[in-house]
């Protein structure tokens, strides 16, 4: 994909950073050393780590330059990388926690991956993670749908470009590895003020993947356009004019016993 544009995703910053406390809340480490935050945007995740954890080296890594710009200029304190999670990591050494929130889709094969992921912890150390469900919105089957139209289906080669699977699935592989794991999933509400915020919300994220496979600007405002069209169908305004977003996510944080 081309390059993220962090004053975008963080346009909604409020809103994206819910499952981010959410899923600190459920991190008790004492005195974590060392922690990695993987896929950590403009820093909007890693900062409150380095708040719970002032005394702790931490590590933010991001496969895009424009975000790590933005992190590094908002947060010179913070140790900041650019690196793609699907590398090898074995130059970066163990650490008492790895985080990563809502990163984890645009990434594949997860039965490989998370194995892989999980060899970065020390002993007693601890694995969180947040994935968004988009494929749980209302807009998720539509938009699909949309993309595989004759119209569109042309200009948009990869028809599926974020990695979903069940709680059930994540299960199996924590348990595979962990002894002591929690998994759960919460329903985030957003309060929007428009229907053109919900497309400004998915443009820079699950809408991104489509345009950016689109070469002409004109297309994408023509893709963008339709894609309001559905909002327009599935979305209605509450009695104060504003606009309910529910995004489901799913968690789980596991500690590597000794």
């Amino acid at each position: 994909m081309s390059d993220w544009n962090p004053t975008s995703y963080l346009q909604f910053e409020e809103g994206r950073n819910k499952p981010i406390f959410d899923l600190l809340c459920h991190i008790n480490e004492a005195n974590p050393l060392r922690i990695i935050d993987i896929g950590c945007g403009p820093g909007n995740s890693t900062a409150p780590l380095a708040a719970k954890y002032p005394y702790s080296e931490i590590i933010g890594i991001d496969s895009s330059p424009n975000m790590i710009n933005k992190a590094q200029s908002a947060y010179p304190e913070i140790k900041w990388m650019v690196f793609d999670a699907n590398n090898d990591f074995s130059d970066f050494g163990l650490f008492d926690i790895v985080f990563t929130n809502s990163t984890l889709h645009w990434l594949p094969n997860h039965n490989e991956l998370l194995p892989r992921l999980f060899a970065l912890l020390n002993p007693n150390g601890v694995f969180a993670a947040q994935i968004s469900y988009f494929f749980g919105t209302p807009i998720y089957e539509p938009l699909y749908s949309l993309v595989k139209t004759p119209k569109w289906d042309k200009y948009i080669s990869i028809k599926e470009p974020t990695t979903y699977n069940d709680l059930g699935f994540y299960y199996d592989i924590l348990s595979s590895s962990f002894s002591t794991f929690d998994i759960w999933t919460t329903t985030h509400t957003h309060v929007l003020k428009s229907k053109k915020d919900i497309i400004e919300w998915y443009k820079t994220t699950g809408i991104k993947a489509f345009t950016d496979q689109i070469v002409s600007d004109e297309m994408k405002n023509e893709f963008l356009c339709d894609a309001s069209q559905i909002v327009d169908q599935l979305y209605s305004p509450q009695k104060d004019g504003n606009y309910l977003l529910r995004f489901e996510r799913l968690f789980f944080v596991a500690k590597r016993t000794v």
